[in-house]
């Protein structure tokens, strides 16, 4: 994982880049975002416990960009808005809110905890009293 030297950033400098993508600024063209935005591809259902507690689902994929939308089960049985945005290797994540207008981001720097990013975001917007 040597490599991952040159992907080092800050809270801040994701948070720079996320407003920055997600206002279109990042893009010569406006309708960039758009058109990474537009069409997903829906990863499988879960058909075990295990299988729903992995972050292959409720995501959807599309040009560089994820959807997640937090199940029931994962929210403690609220409905929360969907997320766009995308997670890394090393349990790092970075999703906007399009419905609250808000910026997730954070990383627990560990290459064992890709699967974490699915757990503190659904808590953190049901935090939000929705």
């Amino acid at each position: 994982m040597r490599s991952f030297g040159d992907l080092c950033a800050t809270v801040d400098d994701v948070l720079r880049v996320g407003r920055a993508l997600f206002s279109g600024a990042v893009f010569d063209d406006p309708a960039t975002l758009g058109l990474m935005l537009r069409r997903s591809n829906r990863f499988g259902i879960p058909r075990s416990a295990a299988a729903l507690r992995a972050p292959s689902w409720p995501i959807e994929y599309g040009l560089g960009v994820m959807r997640f939308a937090p199940s029931r089960a994962l929210a403690g049985g609220r409905r929360l808005p969907g997320l766009v945005g995308h997670t890394g290797a090393t349990g790092s994540w970075l999703w906007h809110c399009p419905e609250l207008d808000l910026l997730l981001t954070g990383t627990v720097d560990q290459a064992t905890a890709v699967t974490v990013p699915f757990k503190p975001v659904p808590n953190a917007l049901a935090g939000l009293g929705r």
